[in-house]
């Protein structure tokens, strides 16, 4: 104990002087330092260290025993701390202490359990057992040797009994309630100082997207040829006696001079012949070699560029008559194997330099002269050239293959040899040396490819569907509309956004047969705002001013337009919160547990004719979304309508016995409702009669309030009064039905009133006849309340795709979507994919994770703006926001908020209030002692 009490005063004493001594906003004046506000931050560094030091040492329990940290070197640290035994802090526990436990807790004896399990369903039997132990505890107290406990509780009797005479006339106290009263005229004298606030007036820049979809199909239906173009070489023939021969893979024979026997007639006459070929693939060649030699008397053999050639052989021996000496018949034909190297002259070259070959023969009577050039090369360098086109034959030919066209491919030129392989410039070309081929069943060495295609994938039987009024159609797509995007490319005001495949409309080969691009045409907004500023004037220098000295984060928003968005997100929630079981029924029991979401949507689809005509995913352009706004702001206010009733009104009493729980986590009104009063007392019949009884006129006003608002939202539109009474008529009944399905979801409600209207009542005019649910989904579409999920073909067989289906998830409201697009990817969630949306609400237990600052509404913002329902800030004030001006004023007479606390305040004795309050803390006490 007494270890106990000493770290007790340490720590009390640490607080006493930091709290004196270390203020959290102050200021300092004088010209002492001129660098003080480093010495704020640096001070606020230091206190920052020295809380993380005792967030790393905050102390343990190990064994019973508690271990402190002590502070040492400006640290808080383990070693050199106080321990305290917990026995020590816990009176009749200790070893050493053979006092009995009721001497310290009197009322801590075991109870009697079977006992208190048969009260506890009884209210007066629990208040007999709780005023005996309150009995015993006073007897404990008002003893000569109380207890611990006993002492404990007649403190606070003494405390309860002491006398308290009346200062309300003292007048010490009356000089205080002065000084206090003249606060603004004792803080004139120290107005060195001052602070200014000044509202600025602002705008954001907030875009409001209008994203338009449109189609671009692949028909390339034609019938053409496509063309192999590949080549091989290393040498080619460029002039004289032609013969390139294969000699097997690597390798290839170049003859130089006219092979042949006798052809030359003469006596000592010199013939020469000259070869050309044209190095085509210098880098391919690895050797060339003069490896053999044919001729009839003399030869020789010259190479090298036209008019540098250079003698590389001669035979039989170095004579050349006439131009040397020796016998001009030597009456011999020679053959000869010289394996001269000659690999420079077509190394060192460039591509396409031409090398000659010039062969000089000496002839007397009959003879020839020839000889040849073997040149290894490497084959993988080998090819020069390897192509096929044109690519939009290729095109067409892959919609063949994939099936997505009916035709054929078929190789009309194959050069292919009984090896597999071809010959090209003496180069022995075989199919793994080329590319693949692009078209599936081709082989690699065809050199022509005749292509019938035609493209047949997107006409044909759409299913049939059945229209509003009862027409049952069966289309038959016969194309027509192959770009749909043509008016957007043309519009300045879209913008490119994106283009990807409809799902289903991919071939193997990779190519995409159907494109659906994403267009923006929507534009900017510039929504008023205001933004406080603070400035501070002073009559000297001032060294710490604010938050001069100190790095203070701040979290309030200074942003109006940006604050009042995320109002209204709170404001919605309440308003579009939906509830089911734990197995996902929309009914549940009271019995059950329920789970509660915010903001869910409802998944959609509607249908369009691939490169067709008919398009039931047209949105409609006679919906004015102004006057939806204009619905779903005024849904708080027939909420307010009820909810401002007097207390004690049978209408308020019903709506709050539906309202309530529906709020609380319930989405049906009679079932819940009834197990919870079974659960509790059984007593269904006595309890929800009346509710019956004044459910009826419940309605009955919830339907006259909205069919006010739908005649005012028709006047708008300029219907005449009996299409507004018959509409408004319609509108209420559904909020009628509406509501009891689901007291919660008024956004919800609201939605289906207004679609239903547009629908029915402004006789939307579509060309193409479609289905009712697409004509509701698209009119929520042009009210901005659906996020896209995507498309897909609509087809049972592989290589179709005659009707594309886009999906939605449609929510009750723009801000309800806004807020599922901007959470989701903070909660890791998607929209799912087009042939399962997931359209799901965020459930409250995550709604906490979100971060707020991250979500940006400035499309509601611009939203509200556009259609003039943004208010303008410079002309808010207190009576427009909470007295007459307010959604909540139903009669007209509200007063604002300042007027209505002060009438509360009025005539209140707020010192004979807490005596009061005293009394009914202390009902014991009896004015004595």
């Amino acid at each position: 104990m007494r270890n106990q009490t000493l770290f007790m005063r340490t720590v009390a004493s640490l607080l006493t002087v930091t709290m004196s001594l270390l203020p959290t906003n102050a200021y300092a004046t004088g010209g002492q330092n001129p660098d003080i506000s480093s010495v704020g931050k640096e001070a606020q560094a230091f206190g920052q260290d020295l809380a993380n030091s005792f967030r790393a040492n905050s102390g343990s329990v190990q064994n019973g025993t508690i271990s402190m940290p002590t502070l040492k070197d400006g640290q808080f640290q383990m070693n050199g701390g106080s321990q305290i035994n917990v026995n020590d802090l816990f009176p009749g526990t200790s070893g050493g202490d053979g006092q009995p436990e009721s001497y310290y807790f009197p009322d801590a004896n075991k109870p009697d359990v079977d006992m208190l399990q048969g009260i506890y369903d009884s209210g007066d039997d629990m208040d007999d057992v709780g005023n005996s132990a309150k009995g015993a505890l006073w007897s404990d107290a008002n003893s000569a040797d109380p207890s611990i406990s006993g002492a404990a509780y007649k403190v606070l009797l003494d405390a309860a009994n002491r006398s308290r005479p009346d200062f309300s006339k003292d007048p010490i106290l009356n000089l205080s309630k002065k000084t206090y009263e003249d606060m603004d005229l004792i803080a004139d004298g120290f107005g060195d100082c001052s602070a200014e606030t000044t509202i600025n007036q602002n705008a954001i820049n907030a875009h409001v997207p209008e994203y338009e979809r449109c189609q671009r199909v692949v028909d390339q239906s034609a019938h053409c040829e496509v063309v192999h173009d590949y080549d091989a070489s290393v040498v080619k023939h460029y002039d004289g006696p032609y013969n390139l021969k294969s000699c097997g893979e690597g390798c290839t024979e170049l003859w130089i001079g006219k092979v042949g026997d006798d052809y030359w007639a003469g006596n000592c006459k010199i013939y020469e012949e000259y070869t050309r070929v044209q190095v085509s693939n210098p880098d391919a060649i690895v050797s060339a070699t003069l490896e053999y030699v044919k001729w009839d008397d003399y030869m020789q053999v010259w190479v090298g560029k036209s008019g540098q050639e250079a003698k590389v052989w001669s035979g039989p021996n170095g004579n050349f008559p006439p131009e040397t000496a020796g016998k001009c018949e030597l009456s011999t034909s020679w053959e000869r194997n010289p394996n001269v190297d000659v690999t420079p002259y077509f190394k060192n070259v460039k591509d396409g330099d031409v090398v000659t070959f010039k062969i000089r023969v000496s002839v007397t009577g009959e003879g020839e002269g020839y000889g040849r050039i073997k040149i290894h090369y490497d084959p993988s360098k080998a090819i020069t050239k390897d192509e096929w086109s044109p690519q939009s034959c290729m095109d067409s030919a892959k919609g063949v293959a994939d099936g997505f066209a009916q035709g054929e491919i078929t190789c009309i030129d194959d050069p292919t040899d009984t090896t597999g392989c071809t010959v090209i410039n003496g180069i022995k070309v075989c199919e793994s040396q080329l590319k693949p081929s692009p078209l599936p069943g081709i082989p690699k060495l065809c050199k022509k490819v005749r292509v019938k295609a035609d493209y047949d994938f997107y006409k044909g039987q759409m299913d049939c569907w059945t229209d509003p009024q009862g027409e049952t159609h069966c289309p038959v797509n016969s194309g027509g509309n192959l770009n749909s995007c043509t008016e957007f490319e043309n519009n300045p005001q879209c913008g490119f956004i994106s283009s990807k495949c409809v799902d289903g409309a991919e071939g193997a080969s990779g190519t995409c047969y159907v494109h659906e691009d994403t267009y923006d045409c929507g534009s900017d907004v510039a929504v008023p705002t205001l933004e406080k500023e603070t400035e501070y004037q002073c009559g000297g220098p001032i060294r710490c001013m604010g938050d001069d000295c100190l790095d203070v984060s701040k979290t309030q928003s200074t942003d109006f337009a940006r604050a009042t968005a995320l109002l209204n997100a709170a404001q919605f929630m309440t308003q579009d919160m939906s509830c089911t079981g734990q197995d996902g029924d929309k009914n549940p029991t009271g019995d059950e547990n329920v789970v509660c979401s915010a903001f869910a949507g409802e998944a959609g689809e509607c249908k369009i004719a691939v490169g067709g005509v008919s398009d039931c995913c047209e949105k409609p352009s006679n919906i004015s979304l102004a006057d939806y706004l204009n619905l779903i702001m005024a849904v708080p206010k027939l909420d307010g309508a009820v909810m401002g009733l007097q207390n004690g009104n049978s209408i308020k009493g019903a709506y709050q016995i539906l309202r309530e729980p529906v709020l609380e986590g319930w989405t049906e009104i009679t079932k819940p409702f009834t197990s919870y009063i079974e659960n509790i007392s059984g007593a269904v019949d006595s309890f929800y009669q009346p509710v019956e009884q004044v459910i009826d006129e419940l309605m009955d006003q919830l339907t006259e309030q909205v069919k006010e608002v739908m005649a005012d939202i028709m006047k708008g539109l300029g219907q005449d009064a009996a299409t507004q009474e018959a509409a408004a008529g319609g509108a209420g009944k559904m909020a009628q039905e509406g509501m009891m399905e689901s007291a919660a979801t008024w956004l919800s409600t609201a939605m289906t009133i207004y679609t239903a209207y547009v629908v029915a009542m402004v006789m939307i005019q579509m060309v193409y006849k479609c289905e009712e649910d697409e004509f509701t989904m698209n009119a929520k579409r042009a009210l901005k309340n659906c996020s896209y999920v995507g498309s897909y073909c609509k087809s049972k067989v592989l290589g179709a795709c005659i009707e594309k289906r886009e999906a939605y998830c449609c929510f009750n409201s723009p801000l309800s979507r806004i807020i599922q697009e901007q959470v989701r990817p903070q909660l890791g969630q998607s929209f799912g994919d087009p042939k399962n949306p997931q359209c799901g609400g965020i459930p409250l237990d995550k709604i906490a994770e979100i971060d707020w600052s991250k979500v940006n509404l400035d499309e509601w913002l611009g939203i509200l703006q556009q259609n003039g329902k943004f208010p303008d800030p410079s002309s808010l004030n207190l009576d427009s926001l909470t007295g007459a001006g307010s959604d909540f004023n139903i009669d007209g007479s509200r007063k604002n908020a300042q007027e209505r606390t002060l009438e509360r305040l009025n005539g209140i004795d707020v010192d004979k209030a807490r005596r009061d309050l005293t009394s009914e803390i202390f009902p014991d006490w009896d004015g004595s002692n």
